[in-house]
């Protein structure tokens, strides 16, 4: 089971990393402007959608923070290790049914970018029926909303995520909820 909650998190790790020191930070207009402001969030975070759904993990990568890919040894090794575990979930009877992302709920902007908390929820079959997770990504532009990435909050300790994201305390995060079942097999 352990592997299905790693893919419940998107398939992203965090690994150590230096903390940046933190920066004052401003809340942004309301969710509904602010994706008026940022239509490429909106497109961006589509793609994301399509391409796990397609089982396209190079495009998630792509799509990935550049800091968390950097911390999981580069492109190619997380490319490697994520297709790995598909492959060994796979094995064991589960399958990613669905990841639906919902739009975004907040936004905060420092000098370092602008960040946006994204709900998900995504289905999984196993072999004791189809479960349902709730998590969140944090979507991340440098480019002052051009181009987003993004990483996968669910689960993940604060100050861990401090480390990559120096404002993730300024985010009111959801708490991590145990996968419901809502099928059976």
């Amino acid at each position: 089971m352990k592997s299905l909650s790693f893919m419940l998190l998107l398939v992203v790790t965090l690994a150590s990393c230096k903390s940046a020191p933190p920066r004052s930070a401003q809340a942004l207009p309301s969710p509904q402007s602010g994706v008026q402001n940022y239509p490429n969030l909106t497109t961006q975070t589509k793609q994301l959608e399509d391409a796990f759904s397609r089982k396209d993990y190079a495009k998630v990568i792509d799509l990935t923070y550049p800091k968390m890919v950097e911390f999981a040894g580069g492109r190619e090794k997380m490319l490697a290790e994520t297709t790995s575990e598909i492959q060994s979930m796979e094995a064991e009877g589960v399958q990613i049914l669905s990841s639906t992302y919902a739009s975004p709920s907040q936004f905060v902007s420092d000098t370092t970018g602008i960040y946006a908390v994204i709900p998900v929820v995504s289905k999984v079959k196993a072999t004791d029926g189809v479960f349902q997770t709730e998590g969140t990504l944090i979507a991340v532009s440098t480019d002052g909303g051009q181009n987003w990435t993004f990483v996968d909050a669910s689960g993940k300790d604060h100050a861990e995520l401090k480390k990559v994201l120096p404002n993730i305390e300024r985010f009111n995060l959801p708490p991590e909820k145990a996968p419901v079942k809502v099928a059976t097999n």
